[in-house]
């Protein structure tokens, strides 16, 4: 393995072309994808299988972690250390297993390592459940420390996550253009682990600090939010700020990156990047809230599941990403099925599709989860979070498309 020295990213300039028709070629994705999401939810994920990482947080801050790293392995370090060579000739089964296994190094390491076991031992108490444990009021109950350790990992992933596409999208290469990776992977991280932590402690700490009894006012102050948002639960700033990174891939897998693709002279394209992607994901974001309004009436102060405020902020999450999830699929897999169409249609038929299949999606979901993950039955059920099994497909979605290179419905052209 050595550096990759390229001007252009991999991503940009990888060539694919389906090994049979689109169709055939998108279908047979589609079954691997199929077989690798249950076989990977009951191995890893599922109560009734061997690890029972679906608490559902836990799983829920692994995957979304994961996920983010995976960005960083492919978009912000270009595949460092691999060669072009490695990624040109390698088998994709062996490339996808060679990268995941990088991914799950690096998230034990940042996440597990450096989080986990260094800043929640000697740092902040609420990133360790066995601190929490030690030092908190939650006693001796494993549960309940595990939940709120997970959550704050949770919620650091989500500024991160936000301004690492802001940079990996808005900004690319612009910023560092001298620089080769893996420096310029390193410096990028680098600014966005400032901003994001900066993120966190205004969006996410203030509700982290509120959970303990008494309130740690003295290291944290209480949610700035509460009169806007009528709950003190960060879910708020969840919906808000994941919900926008969502819109960000709606724009690039169903409006061939409209409307972010108006401005390209820095530093106007970032900061047209960030402001209209904070503008789209609150629309989404409130279309979202109205429409549960709709069909749950209001929610309440001490309202429980559906009628909780915070439940419905962090479900506009769920939704998005069910809509998300068959956005990627129909164009990683059927993309090219689409590419002879006007941009206007093509993106509206995209559109309607992502919509419609993904509400039907939703229902299945809730309707023959139960028998078919082994989850619990009711939508708003408090162990139940649908975010963390959507997110875990897109995992494999990924991992599909950027280290596989769509396999096997898809091939490099030589």
């Amino acid at each position: 393995m050595s550096n990759n020295q390229s001007l252009e990213n991999w991503l940009t300039t990888r060539q694919l072309e389906p090994r049979w028709s689109v169709g055939l070629s998108g279908v047979a994705n589609l079954i691997v994808l199929l077989i690798g999401v249950f076989a990977v939810w009951w191995i890893f994920f599922s109560n009734g299988g061997i690890f029972k990482l679906y608490t559902p947080l836990l799983g829920f801050s692994l995957v979304i972690w994961t996920l983010l790293i995976l960005l960083w392995q492919t978009e912000l370090f270009d595949y460092w250390p691999f060669s072009r060579s490695y990624l040109q000739n390698t088998h994709p089964l062996a490339k996808g297993a060679t990268m995941s296994l990088l991914m799950l190094v690096i998230y034990l390491v940042l996440i597990i390592g450096c989080v986990y076991l260094i800043m929640g031992k000697l740092g902040i108490t609420y990133f360790n459940w066995n601190s929490l444990m030690t030092y908190g009021d939650f006693g001796q109950d494993a549960t309940s420390t595990r939940e709120a350790a997970s959550w704050a990992m949770l919620c650091l992933s989500v500024p991160f996550f936000l301004v690492s596409v802001w940079f990996m999208f808005g900004i690319g290469k612009d910023l560092f253009p001298e620089l080769k990776q893996p420096k310029f992977g390193i410096a990028m991280w680098s600014i966005i682990a400032v901003l994001g932590i900066y993120f966190y402690f205004i969006f996410f700490h203030p509700h982290i600090g509120s959970m303990f009894y008494p309130k740690q006012i003295y290291a944290a102050v209480p949610p700035w939010w509460e009169s806007i948002a009528q709950t003190n639960s960060a879910e708020y700033s969840l919906g808000i700020l994941f919900v926008t990174v969502v819109g960000i891939f709606y724009a690039f897998h169903l409006w061939d990156g409209w409307p972010y693709n108006y401005v390209q002279k820095q530093p106007w394209r970032f900061i047209y990047f960030a402001v209209v992607s904070l503008v789209i994901g609150y629309i989404i974001f409130r279309v979202q809230l109205f429409i549960f309004d709709y069909i749950w009436y209001e929610a309440y102060v001490g309202g429980q599941n559906e009628a909780n405020f915070g439940w419905r902020y962090s479900h506009t999450v769920t939704m998005a990403n069910f809509v998300l999830v068959i956005a990627l699929i129909q164009n990683v897999f059927f993309g090219q099925a689409y590419e002879k169409m006007n941009a206007v249609v093509r993106g509206l038929i995209k559109t309607i599709v992502a919509v419609v299949v993904g509400l039907l999606f939703a229902w299945a979901y809730y309707a023959w989860g139960p028998a078919l993950l082994g989850i619990c039955g009711g939508i708003s059920h408090p162990s139940e979070n649908a975010a963390a099994f959507l997110i875990m497909v897109i995992n494999l979605i990924m991992i599909q498309d950027y280290f596989m290179d769509r396999w096997p419905g898809y091939r490099l052209k030589k």
